[in-house]
């Protein structure tokens, strides 16, 4: 059968776009590219410590999405790991808690950062305290609003009018907010087009993280939940990083599965279904290791603030982290929830 060759003059063409600017110059490429290969290229952000850093990376300019069970670690979690890349990397956050008081997620990161409980810091030692709080107030923005739109365009006007460096916004969780761009009846398809603009914004402005519900059927089920079950489903395809954190009730292990890495050249990779990274938790530390290899680091906020200082405390720095692997039932025993 021939094919009829297709006519330009019958392509409809609009007097609205500007095709040219559509158009990614060849020496626009080129230059990152060469930024990549002569290691010019940020990579990803890591903390030093292998079996964390070989799966999990922090990066500029991508979507994170994260899946995890009501009362199962989400939240907590990703506090204390950006914590950790705050004092390692000194990167600063805006965060949106739709589901938490803004002061209790402040203590979180007290607590974490102190490596104590903050209430009894206070009545220790005032200064320790307060220098604490201090640092959470200079790395950690809280917004108290009601759409992705508001937590975006605010995130915006941080960076732009207020010149601070903002690494990423986190929204948590992404199904109790509203779109703010959409309203159209249908929660499904809005929150599609709102993953697009939240896509967009993270390739252009910073990164974007978000924690989401699973389906209603996942979440009453034992087994762990990953990255395909997430609640409507409309970032997974979206998302640079997907990951989902899991831990069984009574354990103070946490397992986190990361289920696709778009690009593995600036860092990160897919974890092996049957060695998930774990984090052992507890309210004032965490622990690090894997499944099959046992515990790698048992407090590495507290080993990270010994060598990078945050506090200005004059700490003698280490030239290593690493501590003797250990089981995770030895590690930290039980910890209260």
């Amino acid at each position: 059968m021939k094919i009829k060759p297709i006519k330009i003059e019958n392509i409809e063409k609009s007097d609205n776009l500007d095709f040219e600017s559509f158009i990614v110059g060849g020496e626009t490429i080129d230059k990152d590219l060469e930024d990549f290969v002569e290691g010019r290229m940020i990579p990803g952000y890591t903390l030093g410590i292998d079996c964390l850093d070989d799966f999990f990376v922090f990066k500029k300019f991508e979507l994170y999405g994260l899946v995890g069970k009501k009362g199962k670690g989400k939240t907590t979690i990703n506090q204390a790991l950006q914590v950790a890349h705050s004092v390692a990397n000194n990167l600063i956050w805006v965060v949106a808690f739709q589901e938490n008081s803004e002061w209790s997620m402040k203590l979180n990161y007290m607590n974490y950062v102190l490596c104590d409980f903050a209430k009894d810091v206070k009545k220790r030692n005032r200064e320790l305290y307060y220098k604490a709080s201090k640092w959470v107030d200079d790395h950690f923005i809280f917004l108290k609003v009601e759409s992705v739109k508001e937590a975006l365009e605010t995130t915006k006007y941080i960076i732009d009018e207020k010149g601070i460096d903002v690494h990423a916004v986190f929204i948590d969780p992404i199904n109790s907010f509203d779109s703010g761009y959409y309203n159209t009846g249908n929660s499904h398809q809005d929150m599609v087009n709102t993953s697009k603009k939240m896509l967009n914004f993270a390739k252009d402005v910073c990164s974007v993280h978000v924690s989401q519900h699973p389906t209603v059927s996942a979440q009453r089920e034992d087994a762990d939940v990953n990255s395909y079950q997430a609640e409507g489903g409309s970032i997974l395809n979206k998302a640079h990083f997907t990951y989902a954190i899991n831990r069984d009730s009574g354990s103070s292990v946490n397992r986190i599965s990361i289920d696709n890495v778009r690009n593995r050249h600036t860092g990160g990779n897919e974890t092996a279904k049957d060695n998930p990274v774990i984090l052992n938790w507890s309210p004032t530390k965490i622990g690090l290791g894997s499944l099959l290899e046992g515990v790698k680091e048992e407090n590495i906020i507290h080993n990270l603030k010994v060598f990078y200082d945050p506090f200005k405390e004059n700490l003698e720095k280490k030239e290593s982290y690493k501590v003797e692997n250990i089981m995770p039932e030895d590690a930290f025993g039980d910890c209260p929830f």
